[in-house]
């Protein structure tokens, strides 16, 4: 009997049976914790932003305008980093294209966070037409 067959035979049976490589973390994946990253950044600049800010008598909107343009340097970190992961899962697109995508993605994420520095901005403003210290902004809860 020819015993070649068989160590073939064995040799794919073991083979199968052994653990496959650890794979390391693609090109997406790496990408997209820089633009979590980027994004808590941005979050971070706004809600500090909105808890420090003199609050005075001026109408929350402004304040808040004012804030998010504060942050402008860290929105401009997570739309390049937004535009580098869509490349990455489209690269026939155009870097208009991926910029446009970009900003409407990072348009949306800045709407929800102006909205919710307008109501720390006003509870802030709330609290110190009642006699409380207007610094004493609440912290957002977390998600």
């Amino acid at each position: 009997m020819n015993a070649k067959p068989l160590i073939a035979i064995f040799t794919l049976a073991l083979a199968a049976c052994s653990p496959s490589p650890v794979r390391g973390p693609t090109e997406g994946e790496a990408q997209k914790k820089q633009v979590d990253a980027a994004t808590k950044l941005y979050d971070t600049c706004i809600e500090d932003g909105a808890r420090n800010i003199d609050v005075g008598d001026e109408a929350a909107g402004t304040l808040a305008n004012r804030v998010v343009l504060a942050c402008k340097e860290k929105r401009n970190a997570l739309m390049a980093d937004v535009i580098a992961f869509h490349q990455i899962g489209h690269p026939k697109f155009t870097i208009a294209q991926s910029k446009a995508v970009a900003e409407a993605s990072v348009a949306t994420i800045e709407d929800e966070l102006r909205q919710q520095t307008v109501l720390t901005i006003f509870r802030r403003q709330s609290a110190g037409a009642a006699g409380a210290p207007p610094t004493a902004a609440p912290k957002k809860a977390a998600s």
